[in-house]
């Protein structure tokens, strides 16, 4: 089940209506959730004419101060977007901006300088594809082909040539300035500035302490944590209305895709929305296409929407709005590419195109995502693994077999599980990880390969083994993370060339964690507690061997397999354990 939907951006204009559907959301909302000691509070409702949804999770205890909190957070929200970016308050930051006197600069706030940041990122990477500054052409275009205005060929051409950002706004982020060039400049932040609230909401209750968050505004949406049944907050990507339901959309659309969000935001923007229909009987959207010098219009065979999961909701919406312009998913690919290793970071994009209905996302090499997982396990029956071994292999080995729905027997000869693990002090190498992104840390594959191969003696590192362990080591890290390891700090050690060895932060009276002890920690307590039904531990135990049947096959090879393993307990009593199958954990 979907916790929520993302869109292209979402306008009330029946607030009865909107009013009726938050209704029946909340009335499911009582219905669909059990008894638990996590609570969850949701409010809803319509700001600046666009609805909004916002889901705290707390404890029981903690419930009372986490919704007055949230309350909190969203008054503020709401005076930021009003004050500052919304272009239809006169007296917001931006349409001040708007009526500047050209060449007087103005300092932005802390809040706009951020949102123009945002947007002089994407026009860069995007070759000024994605442009802030065409609110005037736009205006233009939709009424002259809704012909509620004469607007002249050279009237045109005159906003094509200077409204665009660096013709419009000379910019200064490091002195925080701004100041238009001509009389036409203004700014339309749209969807931007609904991401920027979105990012702020969900930071803000975290600085708070509240973890367990997801919030919607007009089909931008960000999350944190979990939901009420402890899994991952899921978002729901809507199929776009085919060419034929434009002028009358599906009351209620079908999902596309359904994505977790892992402290991530997820963002859609279609050419579905905000439609105007022309003397011609054609429709078109309100984003101007510097190609075609024209408005954008829906199509059956180039990009019809593309959702964009990013760090930030923010940068999320700008460069779903870019890739969207471009309509050619290698352009778009080619574009994102650039966005996979840096603070805002992409970490997937589905494009949908209507012809043929093709569905395109981002590829991971060496990954095995949710779906592909989902259907490789379905046709296999339950089976009974035995992990030998208690370290951190040995435990990352049963946590991913219950996964896949196995019964595990987890055997250590020690007296207590945690091995060499538990002893490790240097802490996790890994690239393309959150806390480097965050830290602005520009790493790769290449240079962890090649810092590995040189600290090899002799050239003796195994090629196939060094890519294995650099393609994975970003997922090793986000899994450990995703279970309660915080390794968010990061050292440059001997032998590296970028700040990739990730450790946990100190104690708040500066006494360092011991990082491998906390970790093995962590993955023990997960184990007995969340996963106690499906892992047996068995520790004093040692495998003495393994139990194992062989033939021959019909081309001379000897095939073996094993089937258990035979055991010593401290009490010197030997036995036989039976398996499906046996996973060696035992080298560190």
């Amino acid at each position: 089940m979907a916790d929520g939907r993302s869109s292209a951006s979402v306008v009330a204009v029946d607030p009865e209506k909107a009013a009726r559907e938050r209704d029946e959301a909340a009335r499911a909302l009582l219905r669909d959730s059990p008894l638990q000691t996590h609570l969850q509070y949701m409010t809803n409702g319509l700001e600046l004419t666009v609805p909004f949804t916002l889901k705290v999770v707390a404890e029981a205890v903690a419930f009372s101060r986490a919704k007055e909190v949230a309350d909190e957070v969203l008054r503020s929200a709401w005076h930021l977007a009003d004050t500052v970016l919304n272009n239809f308050n006169p007296n917001s930051e931006i349409s001040m901006i708007g009526r500047l006197p050209v060449g007087q600069k103005h300092t932005m706030s802390a809040t706009l300088k951020s949102v123009i940041t945002c947007c002089q990122h994407v026009f860069n990477s995007s070759r000024g594809v994605f442009d802030p500054a065409t609110g005037p052409i736009i205006e233009a275009l939709r009424a002259k082909v809704a012909e509620k205005a004469s607007v002249s060929d050279e009237q045109m051409e005159k906003l094509f040539r200077v409204c665009n950002f660096p013709s419009s706004f000379s910019v200064d982020l490091e002195m925080g300035t701004i100041a238009r060039k001509h009389e036409d400049a203004r700014f339309d932040l749209g969807g931007v500035s609904k991401g920027y609230i979105v990012d702020y909401v969900v930071e803000r209750l975290n600085a708070a302490g509240i973890v367990d968050v997801y919030f919607e505004w007009g089909g931008d949406c960000r999350a944190s944590g979990t939901n009420a049944r402890r899994t991952p907050w899921m978002v729901g990507i809507i199929r776009p209305p085919s060419m034929e339901q434009l002028r009358n959309p599906p009351k209620d659309p079908s999902y596309i895709r359904v994505l977790p969000l892992n402290d991530e935001a997820l963002c859609t923007s279609g050419d579905y929305e905000n439609l105007t229909e022309g003397s011609n009987k054609k429709l078109y959207t309100s984003i101007f296409d510097w190609k075609k010098k024209d408005l954008l219009e829906p199509v059956e065979s180039e990009l019809a929407q593309v959702s964009i999961k990013c760090y930030s909701a923010m940068y999320a919406d700008a460069l779903a709005t870019a890739s969207l312009i471009k309509r050619d998913i290698k352009k778009v690919r080619q574009m994102l590419e650039e966005w996979r290793h840096v603070r805002n970071r992409v970490t997937n994009y589905v494009t949908y195109t209507r012809q043929g209905e093709r569905v395109a996302r981002m590829f991971e090499i060496a990954t095995d995502n949710a779906e592909i997982r989902k259907k490789r396990i379905a046709g296999s029956l339950p089976a009974r693994v035995i992990v030998v071994g208690g370290g951190l292999a040995g435990l990352s080995a049963a946590i991913e077999a219950t996964a896949c729905g196995a019964q595990v027997i987890l055997l250590e000869k020690e007296p207590r599980v945690g091995g060499n693990s538990a002893k490790a002090t240097s802490g996790i190498n890994g690239w393309g990880t959150r806390a480097q992104a965050e830290q602005d840390v520009y790493d790769s594959g290449k240079y962890f390969e090649r810092d590995t191969h040189k600290s090899g003696l002799g050239g003796s590192t195994d090629p196939g083994l060094v890519r294995t362990l650099s393609v994975k080591s970003g997922d090793a890290i986000s899994w450990l993370s995703s279970l309660g390891v915080p390794l968010t700090v990061l050292s440059q050690l001997g032998g590296h060339s970028r700040k990739r060895t990730h450790r946990a932060p100190d104690k708040a009276d500066g006494t360092p964690v011991p990082i491998g002890f906390t970790i093995m920690q962590t993955l023990e307590q997960h184990v007995r507690t969340k996963l106690a039904d499906r892992v047996t531990i068995m520790e004093n135990t040692t495998v003495t061997s393994l139990l194992s049947k062989s033939r021959v096959r019909h081309d001379g090879a000897k095939q073996v397999r094993v089937y258990g393993v035979e055991v010593l307990q401290d009490e010197g009593v030997a036995s036989r354990i039976l398996a499906d199958a046996v996973i060696l954990a035992t080298g560190g």
